[in-house]
């Protein structure tokens, strides 16, 4: 796209290169895609060759794209399309799910990881607090969570931090597209599964159903119709003992009442 409108303004690659100014390598490189340029950079050259800001923002969201996949392993990256687009998401896992997470708990999961993983925390942290758009958009996604009861128990960051994720989560519990259920600890998961890991069925226009998985370790998005169905039947079994939304939310509120003591967000 660049070359054609370098050549459209009868420039050449020194010429565009003179104006900026970079380096003629640097032109060649971005117009094969080998380059991104800077937000500042990528302005002067859409200014000189006259795009109108078509090409600054196309670097825009390449820039975006590239920071996020830095940002996750890679594993993860056909699940972040796959959840950007998702009509509904059915989820489950022993912690609270991604995008209804709080900023510190989200922090304090990211602190833990980072010895295995690295990264930069903050960035991760807050490309996670942007994922939440899915729940907030004007035809915000169908989000179904099915919580195992550990998830409320287990100290992440601290005792104040999972206060307020826990009244974050009743918060998001009113909402009409947003359920909470939990598995209480004296219920098995079905097939004699001890554990899963986190799993996400999502629900796409156009598009078969498809399935992540992830250990924490590692994981996959899942699309083929044999590989979903397994935990489809898996997901629809582990429904069956899983706690109503109303009983659930009352026991989400006494794990916060009663095990994390400190709370100032009751």
């Amino acid at each position: 796209m660049l070359r054609n409108r370098r050549k459209a303004a009868g420039l050449t690659q020194k010429a565009l290169g003179d104006q900026i100014p970079l380096s003629q390598a640097m032109i060649a490189g971005t117009e094969l895609g080998n380059e991104v340029p800077s937000a500042q950079t990528g302005q002067l050259i859409d200014d000189a060759v006259g795009a109108e800001g078509e090409l600054a923002a196309m670097w825009h969201h390449v820039r975006k794209d590239l920071q996020q996949q830095a940002l996750y392993p890679v594993w993860a990256h056909g699940y972040l399309e796959a959840e950007a687009e998702a009509t509904r998401i059915q989820h489950f896992a022993n912690v609270f799910p991604g995008v209804t997470q709080t900023e510190e708990y989200a922090r304090a999961i990211f602190e833990a990881a980072t010895p295995l993983f690295g990264g930069d925390i903050e960035e991760k942290t807050k490309d996670r607090m942007a994922r939440k758009v899915i729940l907030d958009r004007d035809d915000p996604v169908w989000f179904w969570s099915i919580l195992d009861e550990s998830a409320l128990y287990r100290v992440v960051g601290s005792h104040e931090v999972m206060c307020a994720q826990l009244t974050h989560v009743l918060e998001l519990a009113k909402r009409p597209r947003v359920t909470f259920r939990i598995l209480p600890y004296d219920r098995g998961m079905p097939g004699g599964v001890v554990s899963i890991g986190a799993i996400l069925l999502l629900s796409r226009p156009g598009k078969n159903e498809a399935v992540y998985w992830e250990s924490g370790l590692n994981g996959a998005l899942l699309e083929t119709p044999g590989e979903v169905g397994v935990y489809r039947a898996f997901y629809d079994h582990l429904e069956l003992d899983v706690l109503p939304p109303r009983a659930s939310t009352d026991v989400l509120r006494k794990a916060r009442e009663e095990h994390h003591v400190h709370c100032t967000h009751h």
